[in-house]
């Protein structure tokens, strides 16, 4: 999305539009008065955290009180395309020093903040793979938001990366859910499957 917006990558760590060029010294732009933006973060402790996922619960917290509580003076991670959360911390501090950003910087900030961050937290308070059905479920429910072009680009990727939701893992998904009628039911569906004669492998 963020090169549908901005423009192609030109190395491992540039960009060539008009917000990717500014990243890599983002963080020595002074912070000007930013708009707020809606943002649910869910509650995490900050000790299992890394360095960078901090920035990005701070930042996020920053963003959504309209406050950047000292952020300038904090580092958000080293600029590359194979580490997408230090450069989304950069697209959220790049956001923080202009004071009338672009609508391709708005809606990705609010990507970011209304998607990304809240999906990545619940990944990180829940990591097992009963967990997977959960978070697909969140990443498409979190970005309907988005106009119909966007949500073009987004849907194949998450379709391509819907492991967590093939039909053979949704039962197990059900039988950690916190509803009594849910588990039972993935129990069933378990137990009806393995009941079924196996098909031999000519």
């Amino acid at each position: 999305m963020f090169i549908n917006l901005d423009g192609e990558t030109t190395g491992p760590k540039s960009f060539s539009g008009p917000i990717g060029t500014q990243l890599s010294k983002c963080e020595k732009l002074p912070v000007v008065n930013f708009e707020s933006n809606e943002c649910e973060i869910p509650e995490i402790e900050r000790k299992i955290l890394s360095k960078d996922q901090q920035y990005l619960l701070d930042i996020s917290y920053a963003i959504k009180s309209g406050s950047s509580e000292d952020l300038s003076v904090h580092e958000p991670g080293p600029l590359s395309h194979s580490r997408l959360l230090t450069t989304t911390n950069r697209v959220l501090r790049l956001y923080l020093s202009i004071e009338n950003p672009t609508d391709e910087h708005k809606i990705l900030v609010s990507y970011i903040l209304k998607s990304y961050v809240p999906v990545w937290f619940h990944i990180e308070k829940s990591k097992y793979f009963t967990n997977g059905p959960g978070h697909v479920f969140e990443v498409i429910k979190s970005s309907r938001f988005l106009p119909e072009n966007l949500l073009k680009v987004i849907d194949p990727v998450i379709q391509r990366n819907a492991f967590f939701v093939n039909p053979e893992n949704l039962p197990l998904s059900a039988i950690v859910d916190k509803r009594d009628q849910i588990r039972e039911l993935g129990f069933r569906i378990i137990i009806k499957a393995k009941s079924q004669p196996q098909k031999s492998i000519s």
